[in-house]
């Protein structure tokens, strides 16, 4: 590969470890000093720079570092990973988390990123591998013989408006990707969906930071540009890719959980839906409040067989062959745990067989598994594989309560209560003597059953999922039930307003509702269970476990009040009318420029029509003098004895081309002339 691009002209800057060609500028793309200069800091100074990294975690501080740093981001290649072994050209490699995760794959990787900083980030984060190649240059101008088994665009193709030439940008750059590809070759696409769920209720475009702007269509030529699924397709399939499949990543292409694929969404034995609502809050774009909680809407969307013209985010997977399998038929979704320590990241990969039975087989992430060797708090159980409980998850009656206007504390007490008695018979334990108290001792094995890991099946009965962790000492009643309080919390997006209209704090939540179960809490068991929490999510996740003691206890539920409702949509007004205005003011100058064009044309048709009289008078005259030598040759013709072959060469010779050409025959007589 290195003798190919120096051919095309790219030499290699031994500093940067980057190839390059000397005259190359960049383009104007970042993310700002000092972020970049951050993130390059964070990755020169890094020892493991795996995309599992456990040295990197921590560094995820903020939205660009938990971006660019977080395992999380390489999920959305995860279902293709078999097949990024050949030759792999990543476009837009920006600061390399993606083209880490392509490097460990094993293919041989050239990355291409016009920024030459990023460029230089992104080797950094590869610099321990031999078979990724960098190279700095604009897409369109990025010249290179070789052929290409997969080529990704993930976030890439939304910038075609801006670094890509033609009329239609979008459709240049994926007819140009096509050209890179080997004829049995695929093309990856993770894009934002323009009319994906979350942006129709409330949340900011991803690139202009408008509500309803991509909703809207108020995209302009020189902007970032998003599509929803049909228009896509199209595109793709007008580009000469013949078979196109999406898949639907939850919450969204930038840092998935969860990924749905068609055959997912259309099995009436799986419940996609979890996927999608359970991951809501996963995002850290959604803003405080939402027009209204997408973690009730889903289910119905799914339903109605809506999920893939409303995910949030595609992931597409495309080739030149017609009718090409491009997404096994019997694999439904991946569910990933990723941010956490590498030991114990995984992967959930949902299978449906020739009879229609679904299991759940798991993998871990990791290719090196060293346990945490401290003081053991815990034990880690992954199965190879389990049958798949179809139902509800429990949790989803508690989301159900606190999303209704009219809630109060009292109810979420009862659904405490139910969720003791199902404890018990899952446990076989004696209900009557476990909720006597806060302080009851279950067994350590309960502390993964969450309401949100106990199935409510189809059947009848309950089911337990997802049970990893187990505790080596029991766990106190209270623990489990403030844990459980918590999940609910950080899942909801946006709670009814309760009956009485109390404004409740995240602290006042748990109170009141363990109170309503006839569990009185004070702050000495809050800190108790806090403190036991930030140890075992510490030796989880490998983050510090003060993160987990500040819970935002005095912080008020996402309530969105009459007031606030009516405040957002005035905020939203204003910004449709600022929009409004700019398309105006633009329209308004294409108007101008299309009068003065309209002007010109008519200037010019007065000036073509008095240059034709012009020329109709010349034509006359001209006609005239013609006559006239014609009229003297011919009464001279007898006396001079001249032929009609000489009088044409007369009438050439004075310049009558067009009698001239004629060539008047002997035999005709002049005056058939």
């Amino acid at each position: 590969m290195s003798s190919a691009l120096a051919q095309a002209g790219y030499s290699y800057n031994k500093e940067t470890l980057v190839w390059i060609r000397h005259e190359y500028a960049g383009i104007a793309y970042s993310d700002g000093d000092e972020v970049e200069r951050r993130i390059a800091s964070i990755i020169g100074h890094a020892t493991d720079l795996g995309v599992l990294s456990d040295e990197l975690r921590p560094h995820c501080t903020d939205w660009p570092s938990l971006y660019h740093l977080s395992g999380t981001r390489a999920n959305i290649l995860r279902p293709f990973e078999s097949e990024l072994r050949g030759d792999i050209l990543e476009i837009g490699a920006g600061c390399g988390a993606i083209t880490r995760f392509l490097g460990e794959c094993g293919g041989n990787v050239l990355a291409l990123e016009g920024s030459p900083r990023r460029a230089s980030i992104a080797r950094a984060r590869t610099r321990d591998l031999d078979n990724v190649t960098v190279v700095c240059d604009k897409f369109d101008d990025f010249s290179c013989d070789q052929r290409f088994d997969v080529v990704t665009l993930i976030g890439v193709l939304e910038y075609a408006n801006l670094f890509t030439a033609g009329a239609h940008p979008t459709l240049a750059m994926l007819e140009r990707v096509r050209n890179f590809l080997k004829p049995s070759g695929r093309l990856i696409i993770a894009i934002e969906n323009q009319l994906g769920l979350k942006y129709f209720a409330g949340a900011p475009e991803d690139h202009i930071g408008i509500p309803m702007y991509g909703i809207e269509a108020r995209y302009r030529n020189d902007q970032p540009q998003t599509f929803g699924r049909k228009e896509l397709a199209g595109l793709i399939k007008q580009a000469g890719f013949l078979s196109t499949e999406f898949l639907a990543p939850f919450p969204d292409y930038k840092l998935p959980v969860s990924i749905v694929t068609e055959h997912g969404f259309s099995c009436d034995a799986f419940d996609a839906a979890a996927l999608a609502w359970q991951s809501v809050r996963r995002d850290p774009q959604l803003p405080p409040v939402l027009a209204f909680s997408p973690e009730l809407v889903w289910p119905t969307i799914v339903n109605n067989e809506l999920a893939l013209d409303l995910a949030n985010s595609f992931l597409i997977v495309a080739s030149q062959a017609e009718s090409d399998i491009l997404v096994s038929s019997d694999i439904l979704a991946w569910h990933f745990s990723c941010d956490r320590l590498a030991q114990y990241a995984k992967q959930a990969q949902f299978i449906r067989n020739d009879v229609g039975d679904i299991k759940v087989l798991y993998r871990r992430l990791s290719k090196e598994i060293d346990f945490w060797s401290g003081q053991k708090l815990f034990t880690f159980n992954l199965p190879t594989a389990e049958p798949y409980k179809h139902g509800e998850p429990l949790l989803q009656m508690a989301v159900w309560t606190v999303t209704q206007d009219g809630w109060h504390p009292d109810d979420i007490g009862k659904f405490l209560l139910e969720y003791i008695k199902v404890l018990c018979e899952l446990l076989e334990l004696d209900l009557r003597e476990v909720k006597t108290s806060k302080s009851s001792k279950l067994p350590g094995s309960a502390f993964d059953l969450t309401p949100q890991n106990i199935i409510v099946l189809k059947t009848g009965g309950y089911a337990t999922i997802d049970h990893e962790w187990a505790l080596l000492e029991p766990i106190e009643l209270g623990h489990l039930l403030f844990r459980s309080l918590i999940t609910l919390l950080n899942t909801v997006t946006k709670f009814g307003r309760p009956r009485g209209g109390e404004q409740l704090t995240r602290n006042g939540f748990v109170f009141q509702s363990m109170a309503a179960a006839g569990f009185h809490l004070d702050e000495n068991d809050v800190e108790r269970y806090l403190q036991r929490e930030g140890d075992l999510r510490s030796a989880i996740l490998g983050t510090d476990r003060s993160n987990y003691l500040e819970w935002e206890a005095g912080k008020s539920l996402p309530i969105l009040r009459e007031s606030e409702a009516l405040q957002a949509q005035l905020a939203a007004t204003e910004a449709a009318k600022a929009n409004a205005e700019v398309l105006a003011h633009d329209h308004l100058a294409k108007l101008e420029a299309l009068q003065a064009q309209l002007a010109a044309t008519e200037a010019a048709k007065a000036n073509a029509e008095v240059l034709a009289f012009d020329r109709l008078d010349e034509l006359n005259m001209l006609r005239g003098e013609l006559e006239s030598i014609t009229q003297v040759l011919l009464t001279t013709k007898d006396a001079l004895n001249i032929s009609n072959k000489r009088i044409a060469k007369i009438l050439d010779s004075k310049g009558y081309k067009l009698l001239a050409t004629l060539r008047l025959a002997p035999t005709k007589d002049i005056a058939d002339v």
